[in-house]
């Protein structure tokens, strides 16, 4: 009986829970929106229209590219360094060869993400110039110089 439990836990109750709490979140979310909302419509404020748009879309908007490259690269580093890990770990254990197999995938993985950053960085360079140069104008011309702002964040 209890050998069923724990993978019953985890298969089952956790994902529930998971699942659960993320709505339960989002939900709060709403209702602290709403609350907001008719506290301004009582007081007959001004509605910024900005309060209605949808935060799954601002979620899913795709990064720059220079952060997408920093992405890959931390997630390059981090598969190259378990696997790496885990093959060092190898030579102290019984069962080489499936450990062997997983640390090398992980190693390969981490690899190729290293690889995909460094051709990315090199060929998305003027790209990553010209957003960069966007975003000093545009604090520009929101009347604040480079890197002004930064420290309050």
């Amino acid at each position: 009986m209890e050998d069923i439990l724990i993978p019953l836990g985890v298969c089952v109750v956790m994902p529930v829970m998971i699942v659960w709490l993320v709505f339960r979140s989002r939900n709060r979310m709403v209702d602290k929106k709403m609350e907001v909302l008719m506290k301004a419509i009582e007081n007959g404020q001004d509605i910024d229209p900005e309060l209605f748009a949808d935060d799954a879309a601002s979620r899913h908007r795709p990064a720059n590219i220079k952060m997408r490259l920093l992405k890959q690269l931390c997630w390059g580093v981090i598969l190259f360094l378990a696997g790496a890990g885990i093959l060092i770990g190898t030579m102290y254990t019984a069962d080489n060869v499936s450990m062997f197999i997983g640390g090398g995938i992980l190693v390969a993985c981490g690899v190729a993400l290293l690889v995909t950053f460094a051709v990315g960085k090199k060929w998305l360079e003027p790209e990553i110039m010209a957003e960069e140069k966007g975003a000093v104008d545009k604090s520009r011309t929101d009347g604040k110089e480079p890197g002004q702002g930064d420290a309050e964040l």
